[in-house]
């Protein structure tokens, strides 16, 4: 799965860290260039932390307001209701695992963005009124993978994850595990209850293609897309990437929803990032 905004956001700092470095250690000037593209991402940087700040406050009083009016049930309440789901979900909930094989062929930042969509992953599944039953295979206790979720991710031990160091093909019966790749042939028309979904945990900035699916050939599971091109199609006048390729996370919200509203549009529309230029048909 592929990251671009992160990606473009990780260059920018990246830029920020080396001119910091060049005018401390050798007092060079920066060029026009690299000094326009600074001061472009510091004005970019200040006005969305400034706009976060300001949803954190609506929030805030969002969450008063609703308190006082008796709409809004008290936080350790809710935190207990969505821990009973997630422990529910383990026994009744439909299957979907994280295939972490892949680290080998990741860089560190892509490592450390794909921690980033795992919670992500997780904060989905535990808001969720009605969770999947999650699993992150290949997960090895002394990986880099591992290592860098318990470094950056507060309670990683403790999500309420089957993390399991066995292969997705070891630990399931492969007759039943659903692949999702953007380069199968077919698209994924439902979830069924006793299928189990695998999305492929990987963050790739050379967009190596069919990485997946030759896994997938070698251990002759059935192989599925979404179907974006069925419910979705290019905006007119409107510029985007129009790549399929979406992020773990982005990837699975659009399953989460989907379970929700039995409706692709819908899922779609919520999944797939603006800046794809896809939008709904009509």
């Amino acid at each position: 799965m592929d990251d671009r905004k992160s990606e473009s956001e990780a260059n920018k700092k990246d830029l920020l860290c080396d001119s910091n470095e060049d005018r401390s250690e050798n007092s060079e000037p920066l060029s026009k260039n690299q000094q326009k593209k600074l001061d472009r991402y510091l004005a970019v940087s200040g006005h969305k932390k400034e706009k976060r700040k300001e949803e954190r406050q609506r929030r805030r009083e969002k969450f008063k307001e609703k308190r006082q009016n008796g709409e809004e049930k008290p936080k350790d309440i809710t935190k207990q209701e969505q821990l009973d789901r997630l422990i529910a979900s383990k026994e009744n909930g439909i299957k979907v695992c994280i295939d972490l094989q892949y680290h080998k062929i990741m860089t560190p930042k892509e490592i450390q963005r794909l921690s980033n969509q795992l919670k992500r992953v997780y904060g989905s599944n535990k808001a969720s009124l009605k969770p999947f039953n999650l699993t992150f295979s290949s997960l090895k206790r002394d990986g880099q993978i591992y290592e860098t979720c318990i470094e950056k991710i507060s309670g990683f031990a403790h999500f309420q994850v089957n993390m399991i160091e066995e292969s997705v093909e070891e630990e399931f019966d492969v007759e039943k595990l659903v692949y999702l790749s953007p380069d199968a042939d077919k698209y994924l028309e439902d979830l069924e209850p006793d299928a189990i979904y695998v999305i492929g945990g990987i963050v790739d900035d050379t967009v190596q293609s069919k990485m997946s699916l030759q896994f997938i050939e070698a251990v002759q599971a059935e192989c599925r897309k979404l179907p974006i091109p069925l419910y979705m199609e290019r905006k007119d006048g409107g510029g985007g990437t129009f790549k399929q390729i979406l992020t773990v996370n982005q990837v699975f919200d659009i399953l989460l929803k989907f379970q929700e509203t039995k409706s692709w549009p819908e899922a779609l529309k919520a999944g797939v990032p603006a800046r794809t230029g896809f939008v709904c048909k009509e």
